[in-house]
């Protein structure tokens, strides 16, 4: 017999290798923070010793989701942002509340982003902060991102232009300011798999000539990745216009700035030049689907994308252009709005939302050989989903369940390296109803503070 810490039996596992093999009874041997070997439960049942074995009974076993954007820090503004295009909402609601919030809130409210992407399966996720007015949000921000236990990826956003276009003057600093910043970061969490620094840029607009091939400069002298929001929606493209004469992807391409290791955010208004672009750069993409609805910022050509060979992955976006972080939720919008675009149910498939949110991710995160997929060797990354719930039931396929009738609340078990996150629907690292009572008061608190509720009352017609 062979000692494992954890034996997963009698699951349907969903492994996503490279073959897409379901195995029906099946199960996983985990041994600290990787998956020992994937099998038929009959099999591996009579060769593994657990110190813990876990009777899943005919629930299905994914790989642990991918968050590839959000916005931790925005679950303090849940419903505040309504109705709102992008930069309204900016300027009046996530803006004013990046410049007030405090250390103590940026960790209660980071915390709560992480419990709700535990509890939609969520196991990885590239968090973007907006610019930190103080040192100490950097670390209350990544402080909750290590805690949870999630693997994470964190970038805080560089802005050193934009006041004539909106941008708040109190998230404007030098460019040297902010690689100074990063400069101080880097070494404190030094590359690796479970915790990594990014570099960001909220919007190309936000950020000079000099700014742009500085950034890439450091990059490329550090080896860090850069993550930005490109054509969120016309914008980008009308102000470099302006400011350039050439349209934002031309441009970050002329400049150098495109390349394996961008993740490019939302994509929305991309023509078939700048998908051409991306692919000769292998430029990596999130698809962001609730928040482009709900910002009404259009449809991104994800199809368009996916034919160009452009590596994919899917984001929940920040609460704030969303109100929550239900990344399963995600996952089915990311279908249906591209059968809307197309007006063909069959344009894309259950198999191909949940390969950009797993694989895809991986490959986004450069972890294609860590994570991704159930296999021996890899990450213990896993969720577990309900065999028996009124949304899933009757399941026949159930990567169909997962993307067309899952929710968030039926995912019963989390698992991320090796660690038991959440157990039959219980956080297992954190008090999950005291954190959610000190996010509601500081929440209420910090909008009072900042304004940003000022545009939240309603006027109700009698």
């Amino acid at each position: 017999m062979t000692h494992c810490d954890l034996l997963l039996v009698h699951g349907v596992v969903v492994t996503q290798d490279a073959a897409r093999r379901l195995i029906r009874d099946g199960a996983i041997a985990i041994r600290a923070d990787r998956i020992l070997e994937v099998g038929a439960t009959a099999d591996l049942a009579g060769r593994y010793q657990p110190a813990e074995a876990i009777d899943v009974a005919g629930a299905a076993i994914f790989p642990g989701l991918i968050n590839t954007h959000t916005h931790l820090f925005q679950v303090s503004v849940k419903g505040l942002g309504e109705d709102m295009p992008v930069q309204d909402w900016v300027r009046a609601v996530t803006g004013p509340t990046a410049i007030h919030i405090q250390p103590d809130e940026m960790y209660r409210f980071c915390q709560v982003g992480c419990l709700e992407a535990i509890r939609s399966g969520v196991t990885t996720l590239v968090d973007m902060s907006y610019a930190a007015h103080t040192f100490a949000l950097h670390e209350a921000n990544i402080a909750a991102l290590t805690e949870s236990g999630l693997r994470a990826r964190y970038s805080s956003i560089i802005s050193d232009f934009g006041e004539e276009y909106g941008v708040l003057p109190t998230l404007i600093k030098p460019i040297e300011r902010f690689l100074d910043e990063y400069a101080t970061l880097l070494p404190r969490y030094p590359a690796g798999d479970r915790m990594e620094i990014w570099l960001a840029i909220g919007a190309p607009w936000t950020v000079t000539d000099r700014g742009m091939r500085e950034t890439r400069a450091f990059a490329d002298r550090t080896g860090t990745r850069l993550v930005m929001h490109i054509l969120e929606n016309d914008v980008d493209n009308v102000l470099c216009q302006r400011r350039n004469g050439m349209n934002i992807v031309p441009y970050l391409a002329e400049t150098g700035f495109l390349g394996p290791d961008l993740l490019a955010i939302h994509c929305v208004a991309l023509d078939d030049h700048d998908i051409e672009l991306f692919r000769r750069h292998d430029v990596k993409v999130s698809y962001n689907p609730v928040s482009n609805m709900y910002l009404g910022s259009g449809i991104p050509p994800m199809m368009r994308m996916a034919a160009a060979g452009l590596t994919i992955g899917i984001g929940t976006d920040g609460a704030g252009s969303n109100n929550s972080q239900d990344m399963i939720e995600s996952l089915k919008f990311a279908a249906l709005l591209q059968k809307v675009a197309a007006r063909n149910a069959s344009v894309v498939d259950a198999q191909t939302i949940l390969d950009w949110a797993t694989r895809g991710g991986a490959e986004v995160l450069g972890l294609a050989d860590q994570i991704g997929s159930l296999e021996a060797d890899k990450k213990a990354d896993l969720f577990v989903l309900a065999a028996a719930s009124p949304k899933i039931v009757p399941a026949h396929d159930p990567v169909a369940s997962l993307i067309y009738s899952a929710g968030e609340g039926d995912v019963t078990m989390t698992i991320a390296d090796g660690r038991i996150l959440m157990r039959e629907g219980v956080i297992q690292r954190a008090n999950e109803q005291d954190l959610l009572a000190q996010c509601q008061a500081a929440a209420l608190r910090l909008a009072d503070r900042s304004g940003s509720n000022s545009r939240s009352q309603r006027r109700w017609r009698l």
